[in-house]
């Protein structure tokens, strides 16, 4: 993807993302399979086209990967793997999107939207643990990247440590939230390690930027989201 994120590296030129926030795109368990989910705030799903999915990742327990086959579906990209998942991950490329003052959101680049003087790429990474285990503590290779620093199950109210990997790099300053909505996430320090406190049940912690664009007509700004998904005792 001519490493999309190197511009993240640069993080003085990193702001992080302001409200509202952008949708965000996650894998979950659905019958036999899994699903790719997209949507926006308050749990709420939405429709999107299948080609938005640009790769899933599986590994098992050993870390060895997967083959996962895709289909499109009703209630969107089903997912089948070939073997029992430890950690999934999820590549889905929100495409441009622009906007005119006074007008909304187009689907368009900036050059192609008349009288639009923004426009974000907005990409989406995410990871959904489904066994913890040391493949749990391995990266896979995500541009932008929440690793946890332990294999055993999170618990509950008790402190999990991630480290923000960008382009495989630990970064500093990057906010991780509860979820999207978090007023205050916290943010990862020199080493790229950040704290958070899991809540019971299932967790969505979100993180994400943006960085400035220049001399691009078609955008001023890409928008990276990322969510870790897993479940707490």
């Amino acid at each position: 993807m001519n490493r999309l994120l190197t511009v993240l590296a640069a993080l003085a030129l990193l702001a992080p993302l302001s409200a509202p926030r952008a949708h965000t795109a996650w894998i979950e368990a659905a019958g036999d399979g899994y699903v790719v989910r997209f949507g926006g705030h308050e749990g709420k799903t939405e429709p999107y086209a299948a080609d938005k999915v640009k790769s899933v990742q599986a590994v098992d327990a050993q870390g060895r990967a997967l083959t996962v086959s895709t289909r499109a579906g009703d209630d969107g990209v089903r997912l089948t793997v070939a073997g029992t998942p430890a950690v999934l991950a999820l590549h889905f490329d929100n495409g441009i999107w622009s906007r005119a003052p006074g007008g909304r959101s187009q689907p368009l680049p900036m050059d192609a939207n008349p009288g639009a003087t923004q426009a974000t790429h907005a990409v989406k990474y995410a990871k959904t643990i489904v066994q913890w285990g040391a493949a749990a503590a391995q990266p896979l290779g995500q541009p932008f990247e929440l690793l946890p620093l332990q294999e055993e199950p999170p618990r509950a109210g008790q402190p999990l440590r991630l480290r923000v990997l960008v382009d495989g790099k630990p970064a500093a300053g990057v906010a991780v939230g509860r979820d999207e909505n978090d007023p205050q996430p916290a943010r990862s320090d020199a080493d790229g390690v950040v704290t958070v406190r899991p809540l019971a049940g299932q967790n969505a912690l979100w993180s994400g930027q943006r960085s400035a664009v220049s001399g691009d007509p078609r955008l001023t700004q890409r928008s990276v989201e990322y969510v870790l998904r897993f479940s707490a005792q």
